[in-house]
């Protein structure tokens, strides 16, 4: 079995959170709401546990820490 690293045991924490969070908002939100409840969760906490893994994959990259411009055009993101 493979062993997790500190970091990937975070994302892995973080995740777990976010499904309990899931699962508590569809258990309480009121009827006909559960999937606006969970939308509202994985907005509040699941992009949360996606900026932590991408700080942390940033940081374990060394390439990643330099400044400068980026080497090729890089689009903005929309919502």
């Amino acid at each position: 079995m493979n062993k997790l690293t500190g970091n990937e045991r975070l994302i892995a924490e973080h995740a777990v959170l976010a499904y309990t969070a899931v699962r508590e908002a569809v258990r309480s939100a009121p009827e006909g709401q559960g999937m606006s409840a969970i939308e509202q969760v994985v907005q509040d906490r699941g992009f949360e546990t996606l900026r932590r893994m991408v700080e942390l994959g940033a940081s374990e990259h060394s390439e990643a820490q330099k400044k400068g411009s980026a080497p090729r055009r890089v689009p903005a993101a929309t919502r």
